[in-house]
C-alpha cells in the first residue's frame, strides 16, 4: 500500500499557521504543495510513521506559497504622523525559515537530489 499524504491534515496544520481565514484560498495551495512533496518523497522510507512530519511540511510550503501570493503587492504607507509599515518581507522570510525547517526535517525522507554532469564537446 503507498502512502498518501492528508489534504485535510495539510488543511488543518496550514490553517494554524496562515489563519483560518487563509482557508478559502489556501486549499489550492495546500493541494499544490502536497503534490509537489509527494514527487519528491522516496517511497522506499517508512513514510505513514512520519505523516505528521510530512503533513507539517506540506503545510510550510503551502504557507510559504500563499503568503508570497498575499503579499505580491504589498508596500509601506506614510501619512503624516501615521505610518503603516508593510511585514511583508519578514512575514515571506519567516515563512520561508518555518519551510526550510519542516523539509530539513524530513530530508531523510527524500529522494537524494540528481544531478549529471554534462560531457559538452572537447
Amino acid at each position: 500500500m503507498s502512502y498518501k499524504i492528508s489534504i485535510d491534515r495539510v488543511v488543518d496544520i496550514f490553517s494554524s499557521l496562515a489563519g483560518s481565514d487563509a482557508l478559502t484560498d489556501g486549499r489550492v495551495f495546500c493541494r499544490s504543495a502536497s503534490a509537489a512533496l509527494s514527487e519528491w518523497l522516496d517511497g522506499s522510507k517508512s513514510l505513514a510513521d512520519n505523516d505528521y512530519q510530512i503533513c507539517y511540511a506540506a503545510a510550510c510550503i503551502a504557507n510559504y506559497r500563499y503568503t508570497l501570493n498575499r503579499n505580491a503587492d504589498a508596500f509601506d504607507i506614510k501619512a503624516g504622523d501615521i505610518t503603516v509599515n508593510d511585514c511583508s518581507q519578514r512575514t515571506a522570510e519567516y515563512a520561508s525559515r518555518l519551510m526550510s525547517n519542516a523539509l530539513e526535517a524530513i530530508s531523510h525522507l527524500l529522494r537524494p537530489k540528481r544531478f549529471a554532469f554534462i560531457k559538452t564537446g572537447e
